[in-house]
């Protein structure tokens, strides 16, 4: 029988075990993904965070929780931020995702978007793994005060191809946060697909339509001369906007008021207005008998659209807005479309859950798709 020394048998198992750790760390990119350990996150505001490499709990403050749950992540949300509640002032039973989820409008209060305000008690009770923020002062607020990671998103307008390649990356962000990198792709994927399938239908097609958005909401509803240059239904379906002259650089950003002589003297064919703002911008109308001489009203060529920003973003309206526009402008590029489906659709896809009831939730609501009398 042979006798090895047990110290050499201890060194070698120690040298094998030290090289395999060594070689596994290498493989996987320097990033440690036991259940203790953490991953380091650029963010859209370029900061570098530490997160937990499995992430089991999130909030969303600054209108970051509709992206989670677009990433089929609604399961790890903890808590809603007041606007995105049934409560008093509450915006819950508008806002498309939280339609399809309406569990999570039972969730702790942990801010309210309107007033800009976070409840930093509130969130270290919860002690989420992820803090996700609008804002890199957000962000930096919520670490200091709480000692819980907090990651920049974006949450803004995709009405230019730079904020779509922006909100694109920022899914990916998120994906990679939650564990969700292969439902990012797909969301992605399934947005591309959209966005390939209404420019393969109106590319190169004249409408012979000139076309304005009213009553585009922004930290609210409002009225006739609500409007957006770069109007993603319209920019997705090649439309004539008549306000495209307008440059000024927040219009990217978010709507913009003109002077009512500006949408008289523009005259568009068809007016669109998102749904919630069409009581006040019947109001608007009504009480300006001048409105009535625009082409669009007088041949009733009016049409009520989804809220697409409310809450921010919601980019699930904005996609079957762009069908009903497309619907509208392009009637014989449309043939084969029923809008209201396509809405159901794309809120299914978008928000799981109960997505298929979010379309006519909206409708009850505002009208949904439709011509309108103004």
């Amino acid at each position: 029988m042979f006798c090895i020394d047990r110290k050499l048998i201890a060194g070698i198992v120690l040298v094998v075990v030290l090289f395999g750790g060594l070689a596994v760390y290498a493989l996987s990119g320097g990033v440690t993904n036991n259940s203790g350990g953490t991953v380091s996150i650029t963010d859209m505001a370029n900061r570098t965070v530490q997160v937990p490499a499995q992430v089991n709990t999130v909030v969303g403050v600054g209108c970051s929780a509709r992206e989670i749950v677009y990433l089929n992540a609604s399961d790890k949300i903890i808590g809603i931020e007041q606007i995105e509640s049934n409560s008093t002032g509450g915006w819950g039973n508008q806002l498309p995702y939280m339609i399809a989820h309406p569990e999570l409008m039972d969730l702790p209060i942990i801010g309210n978007a309107k007033t800009d305000t976070v409840d930093y008690e509130k969130i270290a009770e919860l002690n989420p793994d992820v803090v996700f923020a609008g804002t890199a002062e957000q962000a930096d607020a919520i670490q200091e005060k709480t000692g819980i990671p907090a990651v920049v998103t974006y949450v803004g307008s995709v009405g230019t191809s730079s904020q779509v390649d922006t909100y694109e990356k920022s899914l990916k962000m998120m994906g990679d946060v939650l564990g969700k990198e292969d439902r990012a792709e797909e969301l992605i994927n399934y947005m591309d697909s959209i966005e390939e399938d209404l420019a393969n239908r109106t590319n190169n097609v004249n409408s012979d339509k000139t076309a304005y958005i009213a009553g585009q909401a922004y930290y609210g509803t409002h009225g006739i001369t609500s409007t957006n240059p770069y109007y993603p239904p319209f920019e997705l379906v090649n439309a004539s906007n008549v306000a495209s002259e307008i440059t000024d650089t927040n219009a990217t950003l978010h709507a913009i008021q003109i002077d009512p002589e500006q949408l008289i003297s523009w005259n568009p064919d068809v007016i669109f207005i998102e749904g919630g703002s069409i009581s006040t911008v019947e109001n608007d109308t009504s009480n300006n008998p001048e409105y009535q001489n625009i082409k669009a009203i007088q041949d009733g060529n009016v049409y009520g659209l989804l809220s697409y920003c409310l809450y921010s973003y919601n980019k699930d309206e904005m996609l079957a807005n762009a069908y009903y526009v497309g619907k509208i402008l392009y009637p014989e590029q449309f043939t084969d479309v029923d809008p209201e489906e396509k809405a159901n659709e794309i809120f299914t896809e978008f928000n799981g859950g109960s997505g298929g009831s979010v379309y006519n939730t909206l409708k009850a609501q505002y009208g949904g798709f439709k011509q309108l009398d103004i």
